[in-house]
């Protein structure tokens, strides 16, 4: 446990088989369940995950896609075990060894202490964490860092690529987990419907952490394919908001002829 909250950390996972076990090996002992979500790896990284699961049943889960769904219905499958499980926080980490471990408590604090709902990293709020960072993969973070917020009507959203996050229960059964975008293109999915929930949402500067792995992400086919997938989150938003401005609206006319 991590100030009496029960953690959870969700490793999506899709062809780690270098760096899974650095994963699992390197989450903190204060974590109390470790979900491991293969998205049908065609490599050894099922096999590497399900080695450690037998070494301690209690606190590593592997789940088995047997088809590659995408790394949001991955993350999603790993949120509903944490629901399931009671788990007060939920933490996502990339298997691919991006993360710092280092830094989870800095993304936790503010969810024990209930400043906010759902923390995430950021690394374009500072140049000196950007390094290393490609200029093709900084100009793609910016521009989907502007189409998210004009599609969830919400400026203060920061970085919404960084997969490290974090996420209280009580906002998880907010959410409506079966309609969360399944591929990559999921955070920017979430960010939206997070605001639209009404989520306290802090974001935590962090350097980039890059090793020999490379992105699975492609920008030319990525962006085009977010663009729309945003469009139709910016018309969603727009009609949450009239129902909600009609309610208010009819209840208020309702409660002037009582």
């Amino acid at each position: 446990m991590y100030k009496n909250k029960r953690i959870g950390v969700i490793v999506p996972a899709l062809n780690e088989e270098r760096f899974i076990a650095t994963v699992i090996t390197g989450v903190p002992n204060y974590i109390d369940r470790i979900y491991v979500i293969d998205d049908c790896s065609t490599d050894a990284t099922y096999e590497i995950a399900s080695g450690f699961a037998k070494g301690n049943p209690e606190r590593i889960r592997v789940i088995k896609h047997e088809q590659n769904y995408g790394v949001g219905k991955s993350v999603v499958a790993g949120y509903k075990s944490c629901l399931s499980n009671n788990i007060d926080i939920a933490v996502v980490m990339a298997g691919d060894n991006q993360m710092n471990p280092k830094q989870l408590p800095r993304l936790l604090d503010p969810l024990v202490e209930g400043k906010a709902d759902y923390t995430a990293g950021d690394r374009l709020s500072d140049k000196e964490h950007i390094k290393g960072m490609s200029p093709w993969r900084q100009l793609g973070n910016r521009i989907l860092t502007w189409l998210t917020r004009i599609a969830a009507w919400n400026f203060n959203i920061s970085d919404p690529q960084h997969g490290y996050n974090a996420i209280t229960n009580e906002m998880l059964t907010r959410l409506d987990l079966d309609h969360i975008y399944p591929r990559y293109g999921y955070l920017n999915d979430m960010l939206v419907k997070l605001t639209v929930a009404g989520a306290r949402i802090i974001y935590v500067p962090m350097p980039c952490v890059y090793g020999n792995e490379k992105s699975k992400i492609r920008y030319w086919h990525y962006i085009p394919s977010v663009s729309w997938l945003l469009l139709k989150d910016c018309l969603w938003c727009l009609k949450v908001q009239l129902l909600h401005r009609d309610s208010i609206r009819k209840s208020n006319i309702s409660g002037k002829t009582k």
